[in-house]
């Protein structure tokens, strides 16, 4: 399903009923996560470093104390991470380190990507429900329309699962953007689902590798110890091998999968009003398809 050629800017009577609903389902389930961690698990959210290890070694205590208690633990902590991918909420990286840290790193990573894959899904469920009116503001519709340019070669080409892989694995567009876009451009739920889950693995694995730092923190001087410094320095540089050399990993990816070239590689960037397509954090797609 693509955007209309000639949508109407929408209104504020338009967007606001959306918005109000949206932030309400956002609230609600907030409200209802911080409850049941507090019900069922007796914690609150840690405003410090020492409230963050108190609660993490309850947490491990608690897991390790029965299975019922290990399972109220990995449901509250699915609860709240669904919810944090489902809003796009930052934090991903201190859930991922907990999992690590309670779980171990093959466990927590393939837990997290599942729990990345779902709540990416809740994502879709509510752009199914508020998005539509906000896919034709100015600089949303333009990449929308990009988007739907580019989905269509590349599901002719090599398969709209191996394309929604590659936009996942390196995630220039932001994947809230992603996530709100795909179900209003006509991306099937399934396809979307399990391109997320892979697509997430390598990065959840690289922060669960760094999961036994929770435990190494017992006071803010363990922050400048050399090895957790080298820890964290290495998810950092991972995390930025697509801003540095995202470009030249896009085209060997595209030759190997038997793609064209995008017309980037032609000299043809899309120009998008107030945005720098240099700045890390969003594709750029190409302005026409060529074959």
């Amino acid at each position: 399903m693509a955007l209309d050629q000639t949508p109407q800017t929408p209104t504020w009577r338009d967007l606001l009923p959306r918005l109000g609903l949206f932030v309400a389902i956002a609230l609600i389930s907030l409200g209802f996560t911080a409850t049941l961690a507090n019900q069922v698990l007796g914690i609150t959210l840690p405003r410090t470093l020492e409230d963050a290890q108190t609660t993490a070694t309850q947490l491990e205590k608690l897991a390790s104390s029965s299975w019922q208690d290990s399972l109220s633990v990995a449901g509250c902590f699915s609860v709240l991470y669904l919810w944090q991918q489902a809003f796009s909420v930052p934090g991903s990286v201190l859930l991922n380190l907990l999992a690590s840290y309670l779980y171990g790193i093959g466990i927590a990573t393939v837990w997290t990507s599942l729990l990345t894959a779902g709540g990416a899904t809740l994502a879709y469920a509510l752009a199914l429900l508020v998005g539509k009116p906000f896919m034709h503001i100015g600089w949303v519709s333009k990449r929308a329309d990009s988007m739907t340019r580019q989905m269509k070669t590349n599901k002719t080409k090599a398969g709209l699962f191996w394309w929604l892989l590659f936009i996942r694995l390196f995630p220039f567009s932001p994947y809230w953007f992603i996530n709100m876009a795909s179900p209003l451009l006509g991306v099937p739920a399934l396809p979307f689902f399990w391109s997320t889950f892979l697509g997430s693995m390598p990065y959840n694995f690289v922060c669960a590798q760094a999961g036994d730092v929770l435990g190494d923190l017992t006071s803010t001087s363990d922050i400048l110890s050399v090895s957790l410094v080298l820890k964290l320095l290495g998810v950092s540089i991972i995390s930025l091998v697509p801003v540095l050399w995202g470009k030249a990993i896009q085209k060997a990816i595209r030759r190997s999968m038997g793609l064209p070239p995008s017309s980037e590689d032609n000299g043809e960037i899309e120009k998008i009003e107030g945005l720098e397509l240099g700045d890390a954090g969003y594709t750029r797609l190409p302005l026409h398809d060529r074959e």
